[in-house]
């Protein structure tokens, strides 16, 4: 009887391994690309291309990306719309702005994606903004959803889209002084790790292939430096503990002076990372697509995104 138990836990495992090898060997991949300027040749990648930026400040502020070169017709252009200007702008007035940028800026295009880590104080304004996107645009509208929107979504709601695109990253406070790594902590995205099975909102993954540091003076967060490496802590720069570096001298860095004393974070999206979460994804989620979305293209380079997805 043992033998046959044994047999049965066998088979299930070997089930198990194959299915999950079977659904990433399936994966496609694209990109973001999130410059105020576009000025890249595409080649044959998909591309999610922020074209305007939209925020808040005593006004309603829009900022247009300025496109340098044409992008490739399959491009999904995205907007990014700040909480505050989600909250103070009427829904009506914020479709009709973006919905008149989009048609003086681009021919055609198939979907628009919406940016926007809305809360409970601008949840109403926002779902009536995408319900008239939707309606006057006639054409296919996803939206980022952060973790904490599946976790509580009976609270935050879920919005009425064809997709969301599920941001993997950005999972911790990045001011804290004793967060780990802000852009992509395994630890702290488990604390999410509920409701993907009732979700109703079909899920794209995206995932951070960037790298930065957080400049801290007296433990209080004042800048952050992208695209940097271990490498440049090389020079004036005393290691404190993991990820920790001190300045030991006052000097240049990155074309921005800094302080004797200050105290930088450095955090990576490491590959090995990017795997627990690929394969956490998959296991928790049913109701999702086999595309993966890298933030982001200027970074796409940094490993065989290839092998990443196939586990190798």
């Amino acid at each position: 009887m043992k033998k046959y138990l044994l047999l049965i836990l066998l088979f299930c495992v070997l089930g198990l391994f194959l299915f999950e090898k079977s659904n990433t060997n399936n994966l496609t991949y694209s990109f973001y690309h999130w410059e105020n300027s576009y000025n890249i040749k595409q080649k044959h990648e998909k591309l999610y291309i922020k074209v305007l930026d939209i925020a808040y400040s005593n006004r309603l502020e829009i900022i247009k990306t300025n496109f340098k070169i044409k992008p490739l017709k399959e491009f999904v252009p995205v907007i990014y719309i700040t909480n505050e200007a989600m909250k103070k702008v009427q829904p009506q007035i914020l479709a009709t702005k973006i919905i008149k940028n989009l048609n003086s800026s681009f021919e055609s295009f198939d979907e628009l994606q919406i940016d926007c880590d809305w809360s409970l104080s601008s949840k109403a304004n926002y779902f009536k903004f995408l319900k008239l996107l939707k309606t006057q645009l006639n054409k296919k509208l996803s939206a980022t959803i952060r973790l904490h929107q599946i976790k509580y979504y009976k609270k935050t709601g879920v919005p009425n889209v064809d997709y969301g695109l599920l941001m993997y990253y950005n999972m911790s406070y990045i001011g804290d002084f004793n967060t780990k790594n802000s852009i992509l902590d395994n630890k702290v995205a488990k604390k999410y790790h509920y409701n993907f099975d009732t979700y109703p909102l079909k899920l794209k993954l995206a995932l951070p292939l960037y790298s930065q540091a957080v400049q801290f003076r007296y433990k209080k967060p004042l800048d952050i430096f992208e695209g940097v490496k271990k490498e440049d802590f090389k020079q004036n720069f005393q290691i404190q503990k993991n990820g920790y570096y001190k300045v030991i001298k006052s000097h240049y860095f990155k074309g921005r002076y800094v302080y004797k004393g200050d105290i930088f974070r450095f955090e990576d999206s490491k590959k090995e990372d990017l795997k627990v979460a690929l394969h956490d994804f998959f296991a928790i989620s049913n109701n999702r697509f086999n595309e993966v979305v890298f933030y982001r293209v200027k970074y796409k380079n940094k490993y065989d995104l290839e092998k990443l997805l196939k586990g190798i």
